[in-house]
């Protein structure tokens, strides 16, 4: 259990690593310190610009609302016309950041409106010279006791974000800092109130999160899912094939079952004639078949039968109903069979009958080919 123990704590620890990543934000700032004390000029011989330069980390706890650190350092001066101090400071903070536009729309990225609240330490050593001789009149603290002087700091403000890209903001913000009873910021006790100071800053912060138009994939689901791919395609390139030999067993059996029509009308032919089968041509009174009636049924030919009747009565009303041409269409009684066909068209060849029958399969799709 012991030897599981590391490498346990280990994938833990990297595990919490990679999902801490999409929410960590890395900040980088300078900024100018606007203080607040006994001096309010900076006119002297030698005078620095008040500038201070930080960096920090943040976390997201929720969509709105960032857990935020923060190490700064700065320089402050300023002079009254009798003498002018110099100050050295450093900051250590820790406080949330509350995104006010999350308030509002949730999904919305392209500014960030924060206001900042944040407690922490700030240190400071401050030297008080003469204007004019230039020599150190007071330390604080006391030279010898200790080199800074630490103190409780409660920083507030606000900044916007401005997103450059999906990863990338530039920062715009201000916040003061309230320092509780310090009175020598500034190497001077007088005033009725604690030295304190304000910042300006500009920065960017730089987000860890993975970048929202690109998918990771580790190396082996990336192979596993080439390999389902691959599987696919050879799957899909299969089914293709499959199915033109579908196509290819479909257009056989329609020719089978053609030849066998084919076979089976030969095969009426036969019968009829080994049975001597008379037609008898002769037409009623009621028949309204085209005038050459005898002459088309006086020599066999290839026949397209479109239907087959117990009695005359009923096939010649079966055409007097049909919608197909009734130029060439008549009543063949088949006494063999006790039957009445009616004969479509005659055709010398059975390649010309099949044609035709082909045209008018929509229409009758019992057709077929007789022979007599």
């Amino acid at each position: 259990m012991k030897k599981l123990l590391l490498p346990t704590l280990l994938a833990t620890f990297a595990l919490f690593s990679a999902q801490a990543q999409e929410k960590l934000s890395g900040h980088i700032y300078t900024g100018w310190i606007v203080p607040q004390n006994d001096f309010t000029s900076a006119d002297h011989d030698g005078n620095k610009p008040n500038l201070s330069v930080g960096v920090g980390m943040a976390y997201q706890i929720a969509p709105s609302l960032a857990l935020r650190g923060d190490l700064m350092a700065g320089m402050l001066d300023g002079s009254n016309g009798l003498s002018y101090y110099e100050t050295n400071l450093y900051e250590a903070k820790l406080g949330l950041d509350f995104n006010v536009i999350k308030l509002f729309n949730k999904e919305y990225e392209k500014i960030k409106l924060n206001a900042h609240v944040a407690p922490g330490l700030m240190f400071y050593s401050s030297r008080l010279y003469d204007i004019n001789t230039r020599l150190k009149l007071v330390e604080s603290p006391v030279a010898g006791e200790k080199a800074l002087s630490p103190n409780f700091i409660l920083a507030y403000g606000g900044s916007i974000g401005i997103a450059i890209t999906p990863k990338l903001d530039l920062n715009l913000g201000y916040s003061n800092r309230f320092v509780d009873e310090v009175e020598w910021m500034d190497a001077r006790k007088s005033g009725d109130h604690s030295d304190f100071y304000g910042m300006a800053q500009v920065g960017f912060t730089y987000y860890l999160k993975t970048d929202p138009s690109k998918v990771e994939v580790d190396k082996k689901t990336y192979a596993d899912l080439n390999k389902k791919a691959a599987d696919l395609e050879k799957t899909v390139s299969e089914n293709e094939g499959n199915a033109e030999r579908i196509a290819e067993l479909e257009m056989a059996n329609q020719e089978k079952a053609m030849l066998i029509k084919k076979l089976e009308a030969e095969l009426d032919s036969a019968k009829a004639n080994l049975n001597t089968a008379t037609v008898n041509t002769s037409t009623s009174a009621d028949t309204k078949g085209p005038a050459n009636a005898e002459a088309i049924l006086s020599q066999p030919q290839y026949r397209i039968v479109v239907a087959s009747l117990p009695n005359q009565t009923m096939a010649q009303r079966w055409i007097d109903r049909s919608t197909l041409d009734q130029s060439e269409m008549v009543i063949a009684y088949i006494e063999d069979l006790n039957t009445y066909r009616v004969v479509y068209k005659s055709y010398q060849t059975f390649a010309a009958a099949r044609k035709e029958m082909l045209n008018i399969k929509g229409a009758i799709p019992d057709a077929w080919i007789v022979k007599f």
